[in-house]
């Protein structure tokens, strides 16, 4: 090769990834207007960087890099595979994701690999690493959010609700795109290897402009849609441990019922420790709904009301909070399992769904769900008290009318 000039040049690279011929015809046509890839900066982060000189006809040549047993013999096996190929004539130029890159000026110099067969054990090797690495980008992109996203809220609907589930369908969208880019690639070295494995050449054509456009508009996208999904995943995180206050009302604005409603304990409303809240909440999946908090001294009243898309969504909520509080009373004690008592309410109740049951505290929860509304109730009542299920069911049933 002559001496080049270090005038650089960086320079998106249009070849989608991992594809062979594409990515060796590219550097040939860089050649062909001056541009040398560099052996000092190579790659990065998605560009290639070229020093000037004279233009000339430079074959290119990606090869794979040697297979590792153990850490220690990657790099000796690296350096015998760079020395072999220029006792070849070949000069090593800069590694790029799994090949070493080779050129050289000679257009009558033997080929670093002839046997097709050798080649299509080669390109395995690094399709095993990219199958890795799409397992990789699935796992830590969307199931380990996911799995995460599932802990914390132990029931897929009620979790996807209280994160909201616009957030929530474009982390899993940004999450498919991302995965997906990776299994086009590993499908891609795949067809190269086939194609070699049935005794095929690999081919140099201009045919990767036909997809430059759209291969340089991924890799601008690419970095974007991650910031994107950081972002989101942050957000889904932060929303899930932030309880914002509601605004304070009065009993008679409420359109849920109250304590008052229904207690057969005095409940003072001019007590400074009695606190009535309200906070609306609009969803994708639950356009409408109320979250409403009462507190007076001991006694505990939350309502939670929602007024999904579809009867079977409300169905699915009602399971979704029956589980959530299953699994909370087996997660608070270590030596024992606590379980929730359920309470009879009356066979006659219109309610496609009516559950009561009481924890090992002293707390009632009321499940009642009509059509596409949901109501979820929960509830301190005094010991000395018997607690009215079927009177407090009655009620709220009427405000969901």
């Amino acid at each position: 090769m002559n001496e080049l000039r270090k005038k650089q040049r960086w320079v998106l690279v249009p070849c989608p990834d991992y594809d062979v011929p594409a990515m060796e015809s590219w550097l040939e046509e860089q050649a062909m207007q001056g541009l040398f890839l560099s052996k000092d900066d190579g790659f990065f982060l998605g560009l290639a960087c070229f020093e000037t000189g004279n233009p000339k006809r430079v074959r290119y040549r990606l090869d794979a890099v040697p297979k590792e047993k153990a850490f220690s013999e990657f790099d000796e096996k690296k350096q015998a595979a760079i020395a072999l190929a220029e006792e070849m004539g070949w000069e090593f130029v800069a590694e790029w994701k799994e090949f070493l890159i080779y050129r050289c000026d000679d257009a009558h110099l033997p080929e670093l690999n002839t046997d097709p067969a050798v080649q299509a054990l080669s390109l395995k090797r690094v399709q095993n690493a990219l199958a890795d690495r799409v397992f990789s980008t699935c796992y830590y992109l969307f199931l380990y959010p996911i799995l995460l996203f599932l802990l914390q809220q132990p029931t897929f609907l009620l979790g996807v609700l209280t994160v909201g589930t616009t957030r929530f369908l474009a982390l899993v969208l940004v999450t498919i795109v991302q995965t997906w880019g990776a299994v086009r690639d590993w499908r891609r070295l795949r067809r190269l290897r086939k194609h070699l494995q049935s005794g095929g050449h690999i081919e140099h054509t201009d045919g990767w402009r036909k997809e430059r456009k759209r291969c340089l508009a991924g890799k601008i996208i690419r970095p974007i849609l991650t910031a994107v999904w950081l972002a989101l995943l942050i957000g889904t995180m932060v929303t899930l441990r932030l309880h914002p206050d509601a605004p304070v009302i009065d009993a008679g604005e409420a359109p849920l019922p109250t304590l008052s409603s229904f207690a057969a304990f005095p409940i003072d409303e001019t007590d400074d420790g009695y606190e009535l809240t309200l906070a609306e909440t609009h969803d994708l999946l639950a356009p409408e709904g109320y979250t409403l908090r009462e507190r007076s001294g001991g006694a505990i009243y939350d309502a939670d009301y929602y007024e999904l898309r579809a009867p079977w969504l409300a169905a699915w909520l009602a399971r979704d909070l029956l589980r959530y509080d299953e699994r909370r009373m087996s997660r608070i004690s270590a030596k024992h399992t606590n379980t929730l008592t359920k309470i009879l309410l009356p066979e006659d109740l219109d309610a496609d769904t009516a559950q009561c049951y009481q924890d090992p505290f002293g707390e009632y929860r009321l499940l009642l769900q009509k059509d596409k509304k949901l109501l979820s109730v929960t509830l301190w009542w005094p010991k000395i008290e018997t607690f009215p299920a079927g009177h407090i069911a009655r009620t709220l049933l009427e405000s969901m009318e």
